[in-house]
């Protein structure tokens, strides 16, 4: 006999849950997306349980109005944790559960990759780059990074070319902008650009073997002044867990997420790497989001927000300056990102490494 009764988080200031008639033609599973009434209007909330029978008169129920998602948008850990969060920081379920949606979900739009802005060189642009650009510091450095194929508007960002600059090249015919939805990305044999290692020394590699034999959740901290080596010891961590095809999460403090920072790892690792961050449109962080998901991404690189990100088979957490004040959340969902990926590596049973700065 098929449920008929769901209950359903709604992104609304009351901590708890409301019940509304499935109607036959609908099946929804726990953690879907849905859109149902509440007064006037409709609101976007989440399945969080199914049931033959309700405490209130049935015949007093709203149906659903439409089913968004045919599976959960989460995995069942990542469900689990999300509610244990919402209770743990005492915030509303639905409310907790709007905060780690991409924005474009939470305005109901499909969970797959949606078109995104590519910028390429043009015939004219390739003729103006053997002239040179002058003073024109900035066009020309977004003229050399086209050299070598087209690049994404988030790449764009990654390299700091500025909207303005993107709008002079496109208005003097020199570049050109199209959407499109990327294709699925595979990841190469070779994971690891040897090249760029550095050398242990003897804590460092004692440190890089003890992980690496850990089995199951590990929570760990690495202490060093700057430049002792923190990130190369958390760089051949990675490099191990990328071996095994599995993915790892690198959050950074706001400040921390610099060009520098991601052409490093892009440096050292042949896969793709994504970055999640406040600068994002909201095309480009749900295709980030679902990079994640459907293990397209070998490394997530993303600030506070990206803890809740999804993924296929996670082997790893790095919380890179751990003490720094950006991890925590002030509005909305109050919450500490290094605590919560402390418990999401808990409940993963992976481990989670702590960097910081030495403080004494």
């Amino acid at each position: 006999m098929r449920p008929s009764i769901a209950k359903v988080a709604l992104p609304v200031p009351l901590d708890r849950e409301f019940e509304y008639l499935i109607p036959n033609h609908l099946f929804p599973v726990i953690g879907a997306r849905v859109w149902v009434p509440f007064g006037p209007k409709k609101l976007l909330g989440i399945v969080t349980g199914l049931s033959h029978q309700s405490e209130y008169d049935i015949n007093k129920l709203k149906p659903i109005a439409q089913l968004l998602d045919l599976e959960p948008l989460w995995p069942e850990k990542l469900y689990k944790l999300i509610k244990w969060g919402s209770q743990f920081y005492q915030a509303p379920i639905g409310e907790t559960f709007s905060n780690v949606m991409p924005g474009a979900l939470r305005k109901g739009k499909p969970a797959h990759k949606q078109a995104i802005k590519t910028w390429s060189m043009t015939e004219a642009g390739k003729n103006q780059l053997m002239q040179g650009f002058g003073r024109a510091v900035q066009q020309a450095k977004i003229m050399h990074s086209l050299e070598s194929g087209s690049m994404t508007h988030q790449q764009m960002l990654d390299i700091e070319a500025s909207s303005s600059v993107l709008k002079t090249l496109e208005q003097k015919g020199w570049i050109e902008s199209q959407e499109k939805i990327s294709d699925k990305i595979e990841w190469p044999e070779k994971r690891v650009e040897e090249e760029d290692k550095r050398q242990l020394n003897h804590e460092q590699m004692l440190a890089v073997v003890t992980l690496n034999h850990v089995q199951g959740y590990e929570c760990a901290l690495l202490d060093g002044v700057t430049g002792s080596g923190k990130t190369e010891v958390y760089l051949q961590l990675i490099e191990s867990v990328l071996e095994k095809g599995k993915q790892a999460l690198v959050l950074v403090p706001e400040i921390g997420l610099t060009p520098q920072t991601i052409n490093r790892f892009k440096r050292r690792f042949n896969v793709n790497i994504t970055t999640i961050h406040s600068g994002l449109n909201e095309t480009e962080r749900l295709n980030a989001w679902l990079e994640a998901k459907s293990s397209e991404c070998g490394i997530l690189i993303g600030t506070r927000s990206a803890l809740m990100t999804p993924f296929a088979d996670l082997g790893i957490i790095i919380v890179d300056e751990e003490h720094d004040t950006s991890y925590k959340q002030q509005d909305s969902w109050r919450y500490h990102a290094r605590d919560m990926a402390i418990m999401r590596a808990h409940h993963e049973q992976i481990p989670v490494v702590l960097a910081q700065r030495h403080l004494h």
